[in-house]
């Protein structure tokens, strides 16, 4: 492993990444501040918001957020129950191998299974541990990444339009009922999103579509009932949609967490 590298600075790769944990309650936040260490921070249960600058970022428990060292940013618990909230602080040195700017990362249940291993080794702080982490920072360098999962935009037009195409209540429309409601033609509004978003505007919706599945999911809500509420008139259609996304089945995932 190349954290070998940095054996001779560190006794112990627990002196070189950090976790913590935190349980948010809902609407709970934390003020905005920077890190002299690298942080990764993900929910284990709950969905957490995240603003860096103007960015906004969302954490649902498949997705966390990697924040190169001196990285301002504040979290805002938005889901309607608690939010498990997962920290893990690397050393600047070790940040050199990761990323120089924010991204976000996908989460896979080995991931989940991994870190519930790391808390409860954590007070021992034994080489079971050590091993534990070597791992977890393998699994950061090489999971699959994006700029961001769920981006925004300053566009006072598109920024109506996505506040629309994100509210669960509209999710049985489709996205080009929604669109005629604007100014705007849907051929505009297209290529708006691919100028502002770097991804077409049913890409987007289906990826606020992802996130408020897991909510749901969290909150043990049936998957037929889900499924009804995202606009799909059959469970199997929405359970292939989620495992497209995901990589798993509804039920997988709500057991993994």
């Amino acid at each position: 492993m190349q954290i070998n590298h940095f054996s001779s600075t560190f006794d112990s790769i627990s002196n070189a990444i950090e976790v913590y944990e935190f349980l948010f309650q809902p609407d709970d936040s934390i003020a905005s501040h920077a890190c002299l260490w690298g942080d990764f921070n993900f929910s284990l249960d709950g969905m957490l918001q995240l603003q860096v600058g103007d960015k906004q970022f969302f954490a649902p428990p498949n997705y966390g957020l990697w924040l190169p060292p001196h990285t301002a940013h504040s979290c805002l618990a938005i889901d309607q129950h608690d939010t498990h909230f997962i920290c893990i602080r690397i050393h600047p040195l070790l940040c050199q191998q990761l990323y120089t700017q924010p991204k976000t990362l996908s989460i896979s249940p080995f991931f989940q299974s991994l870190m519930h291993e790391v808390l409860t080794h954590k007070s021992h702080k034994d080489l079971a541990y050590d091993h534990l982490l070597h791992v977890v920072f393998d699994q950061l360098k090489t999971a699959q990444s994006y700029d961001h999962y769920l981006p925004q935009t300053m566009h006072p037009d598109l920024q109506m339009i996505l506040q629309q195409l994100r509210q669960p209540e509209r999710f049985k429309e489709s996205t080009s009922q929604i669109l005629a409601a604007f100014a705007l033609s849907e051929r505009q509004i297209l290529r708006l999103s691919q100028q502002e978003l770097q991804l077409p505007i049913s890409e987007w919706r289906n990826r606020a579509k992802i996130i408020e599945a897991i909510a749901q999911l969290q909150q043990g809500n049936p998957i037929k009932s889900i499924a009804y509420q995202l606009g799909y008139r059959h469970s199997s259609s929405f359970i292939e949609f989620f495992k497209r996304y995901t990589g798993q089945t509804p039920q997988k995932l709500r057991q993994s967490v």
